[in-house]
């Protein structure tokens, strides 16, 4: 690649910024993408049972988990949980994590509006 294409590149990115900045969403499109490592994180087998949802504005993730076993063992999990979550990340970084029992318990997938049963 060019040098002046990657400088080129390079000011893309600095304009994505400025605008994430200037309409104010820049932190939640960083917790999302802090969000978005969840599976990475957690693995293979704490992925199958759980699914990352919503995070409010306070840096709050909500986890929705497949029973209540499940529920007690990320709670005490959980700081562990957070601390890899949040690892390299200066911006966007998650505060709190809360689990909550999904209503069918099956493999969770998180849905807007749903009377959830949880613990935080």
């Amino acid at each position: 690649m060019s040098r002046r294409r990657r400088k080129k590149l390079a000011h893309v990115g600095g304009l994505v910024d400025d605008v994430l900045d200037r309409i104010g969403i820049r932190e939640r499109v960083e917790k999302s993408a802090t969000a978005a490592r969840w599976e990475d994180v957690v693995g293979p087998h704490i992925a199958s049972v759980t699914k990352a949802g919503s995070i409010r504005k306070d840096g709050t993730m909500f986890v929705e988990v497949a029973g209540a076993a499940w529920m007690t063992e990320l709670n005490m999990m959980r700081r562990t949980l957070l601390g890899r979550l949040n690892e390299d990340r200066t911006r966007g970084r998650i505060e709190r994590l809360v689990f909550v029992q999904s209503d069918d318990g099956e493999t969770a997938s998180y849905r807007r509006g749903r009377n959830l049963k949880g613990r935080g």
